[in-house]
């Protein structure tokens, strides 16, 4: 047979897919750990970013996962009652939204979680449990990272939002952000994406969360005039608006509102204890 024949052209063809098949699967296999470590770290330095303690142009990413074993306490929080649960461990599957979400057992669709509730975050399913971090500095709690997300334009963003909780003595309106990241979305780069811009960034710390009632107050705002608004991203009005939404719903009553008033109060209760005031329990 012609060594040009088509059927010797078809299994070299074939031949040199199937060396191409191996030699992918091998890598894809082989590097899977190491992967999922530049993975891991990427989070990190983000929930460091977000907390101030991390300048993502500067350090290695050893130095990054240092510093989150010094500095980062994971801990879960049950959503359903807003109390931490030490049962279960930061890395447990079930506090993954992306496994929670295909988990009947795992998940609340957002309009079951209360009457006339609205899915502005459009997040579909809010999970029953979720990992949040603590730094905390001489054994007081002084920031806690939340995982928050919710559509943009044309994507689900997913990030963390810091927020400064040293003040319990001064309630909900003491709360104040500490600093914003996102690390995954698919926005329109120059507009929407400008989500990871540090100018953009550096204008969230210091900004008030809740009112003295624990309403929501932090948006994102045209006109920027208040102590709880940001300026909104030039050109990227509906991604804008999604962070309201999402800030709005994650830091709200079927978010992490409650566990936020739960640490509040416990807080608070802490300091009066400490200064020989007794406590009666509210029934």
């Amino acid at each position: 047979m012609p060594r040009e024949s088509v059927l010797n052209t078809f299994r070299v063809a074939v031949l040199l897919c199937l060396v191409c098949s191996v030699v992918v699967s091998s890598l894809a296999v082989g590097l899977r750990d190491t992967q999922q470590t530049q993975k891991e770290t990427f989070r990190q330095q983000n929930i460091l970013a977000a907390a101030g303690l991390w300048d993502p142009d500067s350090g290695t990413a050893q130095e990054a996962r240092d510093l989150y074993e010094r500095s980062i306490t994971p801990v879960v929080v049950d959503l359903e009652t807003g109390r931490v649960d030490p049962d279960i461990p930061p890395d447990d599957p079930r506090t993954d939204p992306r496994v929670a979400a295909r988990d009947s057992r795992l998940h609340t669709p957002v309009t079951e979680l209360g009457e006339g509730v609205r899915d502005i975050a459009r997040i579909r399913r809010r999970e029953h449990y979720s990992t949040i971090y603590e730094v905390r500095e001489d054994g007081r709690l002084k920031t806690v990272i939340l995982p928050i997300r919710g559509y943009g334009l044309w994507s689900t963003l997913w990030g963390f939002i810091a927020l400064d909780v040293s003040r319990p003595e001064a309630g909900p309106e003491g709360i104040t952000v500490r600093g914003l990241s996102f690390y995954a979305h698919g926005e329109t780069p120059g507009l929407g994406g400008e989500v990871e811009n540090p100018l953009w960034k550096a204008k969230w710390p210091g900004k008030r969360v809740y009112d003295a009632d624990w309403n929501v107050l932090i948006e994102v705002s045209k006109s920027a005039a208040s102590d709880h608004q940001v300026d909104a991203l030039s050109g990227a009005t509906i991604t804008s608006n999604g962070v309201t939404s999402m800030l709005r719903f994650w830091l709200g009553e079927y978010g992490f509102g409650p566990y936020l008033r739960s640490l509040l109060e416990s807080a608070a209760n802490s300091t009066l204890r400490t200064a020989g005031i007794q406590v009666s329990a509210v029934p």
